[in-house]
């Protein structure tokens, strides 16, 4: 492996995949270079860091002006309100519709019996019994 320079930076950024950290591990145990480099941009980046941040006045860099962003509605609230409404109106319902009445046989044939004794499409069944026959023996 060649002297990583850029995967330094990266491995501090927390960007390298473990196989990538594995091999640059392994390479700083045995390049003294590379090992003062990393130590030497941990360094630069702390003190980056530490630095006071500072406010510039309005349009010297218009970039930096503040711009009025709308805050999007949140959906999820929609959406909960949604469920809660439809929860309300399936328990009222099942608390409002009847309990079912129950069917006896003699109730289908009531209903059903005038239409059977009328319509030849829903006369009685034939049942056909096959034959078995012994074939050889």
């Amino acid at each position: 492996m060649s002297h990583p320079s850029m995967l330094i930076s990266a491995y501090l950024d927390g960007e390298l995949s473990r196989d990538e950290v594995g091999r640059l591990l392994d390479h700083l145990a045995g390049c003294g270079r590379c090992a003062a480099e990393l130590e030497a941009t941990q360094h630069v980046r702390t003190a980056v860091r530490s630095l006071p941040m500072m406010e510039l006045p309005g349009g010297i860099v218009s970039e930096a002006d503040p711009v009025v962003v709308p805050l999007r509605r949140n959906r999820g609230f929609l959406v909960g309100a949604a469920a809660a409404t439809a929860a309300v109106v399936i328990a009222v319902a099942a608390f409002l519709t009847p309990a079912p009445t129950p069917v006896t046989v003699s109730d289908l044939n009531s209903r059903f019996g005038a239409r059977v004794s009328l319509d030849p499409a829903f006369g009685p069944a034939k049942v056909v019994v096959p034959e078995i026959v012994e074939v050889g023996g």
